[in-house]
């Protein structure tokens, strides 16, 4: 038995130290009281919250993000999420639409307040997943960010 559990601290131990050297967090990412991220890591890009800046890892396709401090270089930042049912979806004419109408209004916002000559545009990260039986299509409304490339 004691064998076994040094097998398993030994595994866990392990686990950590993979995890810290690939900048992954057992716990999340790094953020301050605010909830701004402080240290570059990589996660799921569904698991990405508004406010956050990031650039989609090459060859997962858009599966992960590389999750930085907005002052560092990325590509997007997270502007809204929200989710949505089938009915809304079916409502809407499809999951184009329904996630387009649902992210205009704080793209709109955004653009108003980007920098002069930068004209960000828009995408969308979409996971659907279910809850209770129902299907529900999670999203993040997303735009280029002017901050990054300056």
């Amino acid at each position: 038995m004691i064998r076994h559990a040094r097998s398993a601290l030994a595994a866990l131990a392990l686990i950590a130290s993979a995890a810290s050297l690939s900048s992954c967090s057992l716990l999340g990412p790094s953020r301050d009281a605010d909830g701004r991220v402080t240290e570059t890591s990589e996660i799921n890009s569904t698991a990405l919250l508004v406010g956050d800046c990031f650039s989609f890892v090459e060859g997962t396709n858009l599966a992960r993000a590389s999750l930085t401090p907005c002052a560092e270089v990325h590509t997007y930042v997270v502007i809204g999420m929200g989710e949505l049912t089938t009915p809304e979806i079916d409502e809407a004419g499809g999951l184009q639409n329904a996630v387009s109408a649902s992210c205009s209004e704080v793209f709109t916002t955004f653009k108003e307040a980007a920098a002069d000559g930068f004209r960000p545009e828009q995408e969308f990260v979409v996971s659907v997943s279910e809850e209770d039986g129902e299907q529900i299509t999670s999203y993040h409304c997303v735009a280029t960010d002017a901050v990054a490339t300056t």
